[in-house]
């Protein structure tokens, strides 16, 4: 079936902001966990703050280890864990019960952008700068003690995308800009500062493909969509380009569907896809402005969100929520803005004979509606709608946790509350009141009473 002929109304799309999320520390990157459940946020000052996003309230939990801007978060399949990076050299695998550090590797330069692998929580990938020329490792993490295995360095590359050293093209250095795995964790996928792309095998650490993209600008990030088919590129020529993962695997060249505002010719700050990958989302690198373009994978585009808000704060990055059409966008003040749908009241989602009138109108009562039913017929009705619910076994859904290859842990569905101890100086305010209190009431057994007694006796 042809896609374009499907109802617009099919895909759910982000209308309006409901709700801002803040924190004491500027917030610079955020991530969802697998069940939409939490909201991890990496600030700039190092730490890690953990929203329960059911209650949009303050973070439940916030870790701190890190000296300076986060610039990445991620969680396990399990949302025990989180891996968090820094611009001061460390990957920190975090447990989010206990709030603390259970692993700190020192890489020694800068890390530009980190991941966990998607099937293994004893692997992450991590993009490292060192001199303007970026390093991809594929680093081993607990119970593993291996060194981080360089899966790709820069190096001198050909003008036309080849990698012959001897061909007659001119060559050049690439940067590597930006890394990450495919939906499998079997390929690695890195960009650089020429736009060229390198498809890389983590069993073996050798390249299955390497492919150039028009322009030659250089690649500022790239974002595989959730069914793993497609990825979308930012690149510094302000286009976005979405392109099919499996075409280029398979040798055929790349062509790109190129998406930019050809009017205003906007700076992209991130772009990725929407939750059910049929939707590249990019943000407006501005200072003021807060707009988030939409398009589709035809490349028309749907809607601009922000235009005539009051938000007068950039974007600089989002998180798509994987089941709900949900945006959580960090902004330049360091806040995160919750964007959602417009929903507007249907009562005839609770009951489907529901049916609402424009006025009141005049109700015809059955002939036997309010008669008295006899007891047996009564009794034969409750039988009949008696039925056992099974309140304890939780039933698989399509959102069930599936462990990783080597975790046996549970999935945390909540983070759970813990009460306020009470300070020593509140305690004794509240112990005194409470004296008080009981010399007035007590009667004869304050004090007070018991002289008064004994003035009565001399008498």
């Amino acid at each position: 079936m042809n896609l374009a002929l499907l109802d617009s109304e099919l895909f759910e799309l982000p209308e309006i902001i409901e709700d801002k999320l803040t924190v004491p520390d500027e917030m610079a990157v955020v991530a969802f966990n697998a069940r939409g459940n939490m909201l991890a946020a990496g600030c700039m000052n190092g730490a890690v703050a953990v929203f329960d996003f059911e209650t949009h309230g303050e973070p439940r939990v916030v870790m701190r280890g890190h000296s300076g801007r986060c610039t990445s978060v991620s969680w396990t399949r399990s949302s025990r864990k989180i891996l968090s990076s820094s611009v001061d050299g460390k990957l920190m695998v975090w447990d989010v019960l206990s709030s603390t550090a259970v692993q700190v590797i020192e890489l020694g330069h800068e890390v530009l952008t980190a991941a966990l692998h998607p099937r293994s929580r004893s692997l992450c990938l991590a993009l490292v700068g060192s001199g303007g020329a970026g390093q991809v490792y594929l680093v081993p993490l607990q119970p593993a003690t291996q060194p981080p295995v360089a899966l790709m360095q820069p190096a001198e590359s050909q003008e036309g995308g080849t990698s012959d050293p001897g061909g007659d093209a001119k060559s050049r250095r690439d940067a590597l800009t930006t890394a990450c795995f495919n939906r499998e964790g079997t390929l690695v996928l890195v960009g650089t500062s020429r736009g060229g792309i390198h498809v890389i095998s983590v069993e073996t650490q050798q390249p299955v493909a390497v492919v150039q993209l028009p322009g030659g600008a250089a690649i500022k990030s790239i974002v595989l969509s959730r069914n793993g088919k497609s990825f979308v590129v930012n690149s510094n020529d302000r286009i976005l380009r979405a392109c099919s993962l499996d075409r280029i695997c398979a040798g055929e060249k790349p062509q790109p569907r190129e998406l930019q505002d050809v009017v205003n010719r906007v700076q992209w700050s991130h772009a990725s896809f929407s939750s059910e990958s049929e939707h590249v989302i990019g943000t407006a690198n501005s200072a003021t402005d807060h707009l988030i373009y939409i398009w589709d994978m035809h490349g028309h585009l749907v809607t601009i969100l922000g235009q005539g808000n009051k938000v007068k704060d950039g974007a600089v990055h989002f998180a798509c929520h994987p089941t709900r059409p949900i945006l959580a966008c960090c902004a330049r003040s360091g806040a995160a803005y919750i964007w959602t749908k417009r929903y507007s009241e249907n009562w005839s989602a609770f009951a489907p004979d529901f049916k609402e009138l424009e006025e009141n109108e005049e109700y015809a009562e059955k002939e036997d509606e309010f008669d008295i039913k006899p007891q047996d017929e009564l009794k034969q009705l409750d039988d009949d709608e008696e039925e056992l619910i099974d309140i304890v076994t939780i039933e698989q859904t399509e959102l069930a946790h599936v462990p990783d290859a080597d975790d046996d842990e549970e999935e945390l569905l909540f983070l759970p509350t813990q009460p306020e101890c009470e300070s020593s100086e509140t305690a004794a305010n509240g112990r005194g009141a409470n004296m008080d209190l009981m010399d007035v009431d007590a009667g004869s057994r304050g004090p007070k009473s018991r002289a008064a007694g004994k003035r009565k006796s001399m008498a």
